[in-house]
C-alpha cells in the first residue's frame, strides 16, 4: 500500500527519513515528488510476513520542521492463509442428526493446480463427538480428498470442534475446518397432550392427566417425576395398559386455593440414554 504525505503549506518542511519502530513484518520505502504546487512524499509499505496472523507497527517520518520533528503513522497487518484448496461445502460443517441414529456428512477437498500438495492426516482438536475418515482418489493429474465426519454423541445437544488437515504444502501445513453438531432427541414417546391445561374454580378439585406412550423403538421406563416449581401442584405417575402396550399416565392436581394463573414444567426422568428426560408443560387458570 502507498500513502501520500504533503505539507499543508508549500515549503513548510521536508521529510528526510522513514523508519519502522519494529520493522520485522514489513518493508518501507520513501520517494520524493517535486511538483509545481510543492513537494510531496510517497510512502510505500510492503508486507513481509509469510505466516498468517495479525501484527502492529508504527512508521516514523523524520522531518525538518522545528515544531514537529516526527510524524507517526500506525500500521495494522492482518495476514490470512492462501486459498490452496477448494473445500465443499465451504465454511463451517453443520452435522445434524438424531441421538442414537447414524449421522454423517462429507466434505470434498481439491488442491489448486498451482498449489499442489498431499493431505497426510485428518484429526479433530477435541474428537469427543465425531469420528473422521479421509479417503483420496485420483482424478486425472490431481488428487481429490473426501473427508467423512460421523457423529458419535449419544445424547441430544450441541457441540463444536475443529478439524485439522495436515498437508505437505511448503508454507501452509494445516487446513482448518470448523464443525458444529446439532443432535436432537429421538422420538421415544408420544405425549398427549403435549401441554397440560388446568382450569376451574377456586376451592374445587382440579385435576388433569397426560398419556406417555412409548414408540417401541427405544424402550424405556420412567424413574422419577419432578416439577420445576411444584408449589401449586401435586404430581403422580403410574403404569397402565393400552392396546396391550405399556403406557404411563401422569396425573397433576391443583393445590392453589385462590384465584390466579401459574405455569410450571414437569420433568419425567427416564432410563433411556438417548433421552434421559421428557418435559411436559403446564398452564393453570383458577377462577373465582
Amino acid at each position: 500500500m502507498t500513502v501520500k504525505v504533503s505539507p499543508a503549506t508549500r515549503g513548510l518542511f521536508e521529510i528526510v527519513k522513514a523508519k519502522a519502530a519494529k520493522g520485522k513484518d514489513m518493508a518501507i520505502s520513501l520517494k520524493e515528488e517535486d511538483k509545481p504546487d510543492g513537494k510531496s512524499w510517497i510512502l510505500t509499505v510492503e508486507n513481509r510476513r509469510k505466516a498468517k496472523g495479525r501484527y502492529h507497527d508504527t512508521i516514523r517520518l523524520l522531518t525538518t520542521s522545528r515544531v514537529i520533528k516526527e510524524l507517526t503513522i500506525p500500521v495494522y497487518g492482518n495476514i490470512t492463509p492462501r486459498q490452496i484448496a477448494s473445500i465443499s461445502p465451504p465454511g463451517t460443517l453443520i452435522l445434524r442428526g438424531t441421538a442414537g441414529e447414524p449421522a454423517k456428512l462429507e466434505a470434498t477437498i481439491v488442491p489448486r493446480k498451482d498449489q499442489m500438495f498431499d493431505i497426510v492426516e485428518a484429526r479433530a482438536t477435541k474428537g469427543e463427538n465425531i469420528r473422521l475418515t479421509l479417503a483420496a482418489t485420483d482424478r486425472g493429474d490431481k488428487k481429490v480428498y473426501t473427508l467423512t465426519v460421523e457423529n458419535t454423541q449419544e445424547t441430544q445437544g450441541r457441540f463444536t470442534d475443529t478439524i485439522r488437515l495436515l498437508t505437505t504444502h511448503d508454507t501452509q501445513k494445516e487446513l482448518i475446518i470448523p464443525v458444529v453438531g446439532q443432535i436432537r432427541a429421538p422420538q421415544i414417546a408420544s405425549i398427549k397432550p403435549r401441554r397440560l391445561v388446568l382450569t376451574g374454580r377456586a376451592g374445587e378439585t382440579i385435576k388433569g392427566s397426560v398419556k406417555i406412550i412409548p414408540t417401541g423403538k427405544y424402550p424405556f421406563s420412567i424413574t422419577g417425576v419432578k416439577p420445576r416449581d411444584g408449589k401449586n401442584i401435586k404430581c403422580g405417575i403410574r403404569e397402565a395398559q393400552e392396546s396391550e402396550k405399556k403406557i404411563y399416565i401422569l396425573t397433576v392436581e391443583n393445590l392453589k386455593k385462590e384465584k390466579g394463573r401459574y405455569y410450571d414444567t414437569i420433568s419425567l426422568k427416564t432410563d433411556c440414554k438417548y433421552q434421559p428426560e421428557i418435559r411436559v408443560g403446564l398452564t393453570a387458570r383458577i377462577d373465582e
